[in-house]
């Protein structure tokens, strides 16, 4: 008969409360680095191209209003929220039949990943492997 002891981490159920800031930074810098390549944050393909005549802008950004106005918060664990000064986000996030989609909101691969470590840290407060004596 073999005999061994488990030690598992104890979970911080406040975990929320220690990552949430943290969190919300992630997803500010993630979509701040999707608007500097010009990418689909879910994909990661470019954004489509304007249809000429174009102008010598990034795409999106013309004014700059809709990437500069946009802030982020969170009403709950992984519930975060994107609000703009335009009305017009919705249609870059969806297309329309006169224009391509173009996303500029969301969550992918490499946020996740980012997200996962932050939250198994604060979760197991720093201690994410179980001992076995």
């Amino acid at each position: 008969m073999i005999k061994f002891r488990l030690t598992v981490p104890k979970v911080n159920e406040k975990w929320w409360l220690t990552s949430k800031s943290e969190l919300t930074k992630l997803v500010e810098d993630y979509n701040k680095e999707n608007w500097a390549s010009q990418t689909d944050p879910v994909t990661g393909a470019a954004w489509a191209p304007r249809k000429p005549p174009t102008g010598s802008w990034p795409i999106l950004r013309k004014s700059g209003k809709m990437e500069d106005t946009t802030k982020f918060s969170s009403s709950g664990p992984m519930q975060f929220t994107a609000r703009t000064a335009v009305n017009y986000g919705g249609f870059h996030m969806t297309g329309t039949s006169k224009m391509p989609r173009r996303r500029w909101l969301g969550i992918g691969p490499d946020l996740t990943n980012d997200m996962e470590k932050v939250i198994a840290r604060n979760i197991f407060k720093g201690r994410t492997t179980l001992r076995i004596p």
